[in-house]
């Protein structure tokens, strides 16, 4: 049981702070965006998500985006977090359509 806490309340490491960032940032997004994107927000957070659970499968991965959207400047930060993750998506989308070049080209984001 011990050892399990001590896990548990060790830090992330700054890759699994990242995914978390771009999970808060996406939650946020899904707040304001329209529920025709809500669709592609749900693919990015699924991603997120999946990272984080392989890399740190005992992160409890709700209270961690909580305590990243409490933050103080929180807002600005995921604001500016949206690119980033962006980006990071679209690259395993473009290795998606090497692996399969039928997929439909993914749209720019706006």
């Amino acid at each position: 049981m011990l050892a399990w806490l001590l896990v548990a309340a060790q830090a992330a490491t700054p890759a699994v702070e990242n995914d978390l960032r771009c999970i808060a940032s996406i939650s946020q997004s899904f707040e304001t965006e329209p529920p025709s994107r809500r669709a592609m927000l749900t693919a990015g957070m699924v991603y997120f998500i999946g990272r984080v659970e392989g890399a740190s499968p005992t992160t409890d991965i709700a209270a961690s985006v909580q305590r990243i959207k409490r933050a103080p400047g929180a807002k600005a930060a995921l604001d500016a977090a949206a690119l980033p993750c962006a980006r990071q998506i679209l690259a395993k989308t473009t290795l998606f359509a090497q692996l399969d070049p039928g997929v439909t080209k993914v749209e720019s984001a706006r």
